[in-house]
């Protein structure tokens, strides 16, 4: 392992974390550096993957040369802003405080109770799960069908020939054969993770797919780590939001995607929870800051995957239906829909979603540039959805528990807007998946059991957030004391 190679983790992750701890507000919150250093590594990988495509489109096989000076530019001006801001100087002081007492005092601490030892023995099953994923993904090289099919071609190809080659449709690769281009079934597949993976190669000085793939599990630890530390400035207690952090890394597909690494999903589902915690705080905490990060993660949703332009279709829906005046919300609502039904009833109408171009709603049909035109008519395809779900070993027991909790804290609805938001961007979520399985021949999907627990996934994260949203104030309690059980005393 070279110095390039430690480099290319420690370089995004300084300027990722230095830009979210610059977005941060003094004092910090609990959780708040948590928060920083999880969104800090996702955004700082994403905002490589931008840089390596600016700069070394050229000479691929340099592309840490060229891009790690920017980086380590970002990084030192964001820890200036930190620094200036008093963001760390806060957080000493909060530590300093922990350590000697809240008054100063210089008493012996008293003894850990059984609760913070069940938080810690949590924390290390996590870090534990995170190591075997990884060395999972440390013992070969891209394995799954489409992980080198579609998301490692691109990116192989250009770091062997050293230079960028387009990729373009078959029709026009046939048409043009003395041209410089490539073709092949996923062509226009995004790009961003296929640049990632460049700067990985260059930064190991040879095509090492092992060691590319370790961001996948980096990654996990990325939106584990954001998730926990948002939940915890959120107002979420330490132990629910460890147990639920331990939930999430333990799911089986989430590990599958993780282990046996090289499919975009996994991105998707971290970004669209970075981006919706983000909102979130937004509505809590009316923080702008972290409504600017909330846009910046929603904004490179397509860039990862084509899915990832309804995620942020959805999400914007919901954000901007959330900044309206109360009183004209639902008026608004109902115009979009009245003006929907309209528009289908006078042939269709052109929707505009960012990577996937303008899409043509009509009865019974969508066409969509990337894919083609899609029938809807109804598929009868629940038995293999529930049997996905329910029966198979890919989600534990997560989707029973959901329903469960929602009936049993549906009060909680009533009294918290950013539970409400929240379920608003589900529902539509859920609504998107429903027709799309039981309306199109994406059903297939279902009924072989292959992308549709891939298009969960996306949302998983986002569902686990509600629930802790749902259980906040649900107090595990000292059964000898009746009060509640400590929270650990570091800042995360």
């Amino acid at each position: 392992m070279t110095l390039y190679y430690v480099l290319a983790w420690l370089l995004p992750l300084a300027a990722g974390a230095g830009i979210c701890l610059a977005l941060e507000r003094a004092p910090l919150a609990p959780g708040a550096i948590a928060a920083a250093l999880g969104n800090g590594l996702l955004l700082g990988l994403l905002l490589t993957g931008t840089l390596v495509a600016l700069t070394s489109g050229g000479d691929t096989s340099h592309a840490f040369q060229r891009t790690a000076p920017w980086l380590a530019v970002i990084a030192v001006i964001s820890a200036l802003v930190v620094f200036r801001r008093g963001v760390v100087a806060s957080a000493w002081q909060r530590s300093a405080e922990r350590a000697s007492g809240v008054n100063g005092s210089s008493e012996t601490p008293p003894r850990m109770s059984a609760w913070v030892w069940l938080w810690w023995l949590l924390l290390a099953a996590v870090v534990v799960r995170l190591f075997v994923l990884g060395s999972e993904a440390w013992l070969r090289p891209t394995f799954p069908w489409d992980a080198w099919s579609a998301w490692s071609v691109k990116p192989k190809t250009w770091f062997l020939l050293d230079h960028y080659i387009a990729y373009v449709e078959p029709s026009r690769w046939l048409a043009e054969p003395a041209i410089a281009q490539r073709t092949s079934a996923v062509w226009d597949y995004p790009e961003s993770l296929a640049w990632v993976q460049v700067w990985f190669a260059s930064a190991a000085g040879a095509w090492n797919e092992p060691l590319i793939n370790l961001a996948w599990t980096a990654v996990l630890g990325a939106m584990v780590l954001l998730s926990y530390g948002q939940w915890r400035v959120l107002g979420i207690g330490a132990m629910l939001a460890i147990v639920l952090a331990y939930a999430l890394v333990s799911l089986p597909l989430i590990g599958a995607h993780t282990a046996l690494a090289g499919y975009a999903d996994l991105w998707l589902a971290a970004t669209f929870a970075a981006a919706v915690l983000a909102w979130l705080r937004w509505i809590r905490q009316h923080e702008l800051a972290q409504l600017v990060l909330a846009l910046l993660f929603a904004l490179c949703l397509p860039m990862i995957k084509l899915e990832g332009a309804v995620w942020l279709f959805g999400f914007s829906l919901v954000v901007v239906f959330g900044l309206l005046p109360r009183r004209w919300r639902w008026r608004a609502a109902a115009l979009v829909v009245l003006v929907a039904v309209i528009g289908i009833a006078l042939g269709g109408f052109l929707l505009p979603l960012i990577g996937l171009g303008w899409v043509r709603v009509s009865w019974g049909q969508l066409v969509i540039p990337v894919l083609g035109a899609l029938d809807l008519h109804w598929r009868p395809i629940g038995t293999a959805m529930l049997s996905g779900m329910l029966t198979l070993p890919n989600w534990h027991l997560l989707w029973y528990l959901v329903p469960v909790v929602l009936i049993w804290r549906r009060q909680v609805f009533a009294r918290d807007r950013a539970a409400v938001a929240l379920g608003v961007l589900l529902a539509l979520c859920v609504m998107f998946l429903f027709v799309l399985f039981f309306f199109t021949d994406a059903s297939a999907w279902a009924e072989n059991y292959t992308s549709a627990n891939r298009l969960l996934l996306h949302i998983t994260p986002v569902v686990v957030t509600l629930m802790a949203l749902l259980l906040a104030d649900v107090s595990l309690r000292s059964r000898d004391t009746g009060r509640e059980p400590p929270a650990p005393t570091d800042q995360g």
